[in-house]
């Protein structure tokens, strides 16, 4: 681990994947009660006459990895009365609907909503949400509804929002024992809010300012490569 060289900068600020529906409230901890997740409701649907509507309803099922009986809803400016689908203690989906009458004429605003839950999957995981929206023109009827939903990986057409699952960690220096590979593609998402990671001699930070003095250190090499299971990492947060 290298502690010194450069000065490091304090805050990174990730960018959203273009999309209807993502993840706006970052990664998830895992195995962490309590935790808010967010999704960025960024547009509505297109009929097949290429009109834009408004959103009337999102519904989001829960998939695995997260603890079922964990789940709560949060009212939103969306929807303040949201419809939860149980099965036993489990929670299966949960479901914004709008009234058709708030509805706005074309596809101008922009939503959130909000859940309560906690992580069960490990560390250095990606868990994706289905999520169903359904839009409709103002004045329309359920004949006039567009359904789209979000499933399946990222390189679909219709690409699910999948919440990024990272290991507990505090302020400052964290020295850290992977659970899971990490592929070197994937070291922005696991540690895209982390100033710097050291394995060994060499290091990898998404600001681009930070990245560009690493190669420029003396001792230092741009860390490149895939962690393995059981690698040894230091982290400053």
């Amino acid at each position: 681990m290298k502690l010194s060289g450069f000065a490091l900068l304090t805050s990174f600020i990730p960018s959203l994947a273009f999309a209807h529906i993502t993840i706006a409230s970052g990664p998830a901890t895992a195995n962490k009660s309590g935790q808010k997740v967010t999704f960025a409701v960024n547009h509505g649907c297109t009929d097949q006459n290429n009109n834009k509507l408004d959103t009337l309803s999102i519904q989001v099922d829960i998939p695995a990895g997260i603890d079922p009986t964990s789940v709560r809803p949060m009212p939103s400016d969306f929807a303040a009365a949201p419809v939860v689908t149980r099965t036993g203690a489990n929670v299966t989906s949960i479901q914004w609907s709008r009234e058709p009458a708030a509805l706005q004429s074309d596809d101008l605003a922009y939503y959130e909503i909000t859940l309560r839950l906690k992580v069960t999957d490990v560390p250095f995981t990606r868990i994706p949400f289905v999520i169903t929206q359904v839009c409709r023109p103002r004045g329309g009827t359920s004949a006039d509804d567009v359904t789209v939903v979000w499933t399946g990986p990222s390189t679909n057409a219709e690409p699910s929002p999948q919440l990024v699952v990272v290991q507990a960690h505090s302020p400052g220096w964290n020295k850290l024992v992977l659970t899971a590979p990490v592929a070197a593609a994937d070291l922005g998402a696991y540690f895209g809010d982390a100033q710097i990671v050291w394995k060994g001699t060499a290091a990898f930070s998404s600001n681009a300012t930070v990245a560009a003095l690493i190669g420029k250190t003396a001792g230092a090499s741009v860390l490149s490569t895939d962690l393995a299971a059981d690698d040894e990492i230091w982290v400053k947060y």
